[in-house]
């Protein structure tokens, strides 16, 4: 699927992110993991699952707009350690109003496990959307 992110944002390039579908309503993003992908210990490093979440809930709340949604806020609670791969994160609206977007976004990872569920704020901007 080709959207606005997918062209534009090289970390989720970099990360190998796969957008899978990416509605203003919902949004489905998919990332293996990798070593490097990984923290320490050995799982999913809290950063890769908090960029996966970022980049779903950019996704969604950018499609089918003509200028930025950028985020406001995030909160995410980091509930299990991400282990098998792939990691899967689903954005699903909670209100589109006029300036502020909210979102909901759960990490799965390939068994199925929730891994970390996020509330995501953005704040549509009047700035176009590079072509």
């Amino acid at each position: 699927m080709s959207n606005y992110v997918q062209k534009h944002d090289k970390l989720m390039r970099y990360l190998d992110m796969t957008i899978e579908v990416a509605t203003p309503e919902y949004s489905r993003v998919t990332m293996p993991i990798t070593e490097n992908h990984k923290n320490g210990m050995g799982v999913a490093h809290g950063g890769s699952i908090f960029a996966l979440l970022d980049v779903a809930f950019g996704c969604a709340a950018n499609s089918g707009k003509e200028s930025a949604v950028v985020s406001l806020h995030t909160s995410v609670d980091f509930l299990r350690p991400g282990t098998v791969s792939p990691l899967m994160a689903e954005a699903r609206v909670v209100r589109d109003g006029k300036h502020i977007l909210n979102y909901d976004v759960q990490v799965f990872d390939g068994s199925g496990v929730l891994v970390a569920r996020s509330a995501c704020s953005g704040f549509q901007t009047d700035v176009p959307l590079p072509d």
